[in-house]
């Protein structure tokens, strides 16, 4: 890797932001400081309960989105992850999509991942270890490693 990369890869890092959406305010915090110790240079990872609070602030403009697909086990008036999804496609269709979910019905998930050119982890104990590498993966692809 030669100088120029390594400068760009670290200017790439330095300006991403994250946005995790899940209402189990525990796996969110504990994914959020799984990710701030393995990525330190990222400016800023911000969590939200629901998914309409996540897309009143994408005017900051998230590079990674990591979705929870059930949103409503605490706000039953939430919508559910798929459809936080498409608004936000609709609105940015450049953000990475990471569905983080204990989704049982793979209908849902390929509908996610095939329409909405999302990635799907299950939440199981290698989950952050997953999402850890689709960040690694979209910095390759933003700098065409």
């Amino acid at each position: 890797m030669n100088i120029f990369t390594n400068f760009f890869k670290k200017i790439t890092v330095c300006e991403k932001t994250i946005f995790i959406v899940e209402d189990n305010e525990i796996y969110a915090k504990s994914l959020q400081i799984f990710i701030q110790s393995r990525f330190p240079k990222i400016k800023e990872i911000i969590i939200f309960k629901i998914g309409e609070t996540c897309l009143m602030e994408l005017h900051r403009n998230p590079s990674i989105v990591i979705m929870d697909y059930f949103l409503n086990s605490k706000y039953e008036e939430a919508d559910n992850g798929l459809e936080i999804i498409k608004r936000i496609k609709t609105q940015k269709p450049q953000t990475n999509i990471i569905v983080l979910s204990a989704q049982e019905k793979f209908d849902v998930v390929i509908e996610a991942i095939k329409q909405y050119d999302c990635n799907y982890v299950q939440k199981d104990q290698e989950a952050f270890n997953k999402v850890e590498q689709l960040i690694k993966n979209f910095n390759q692809k933003k700098l065409g490693i």
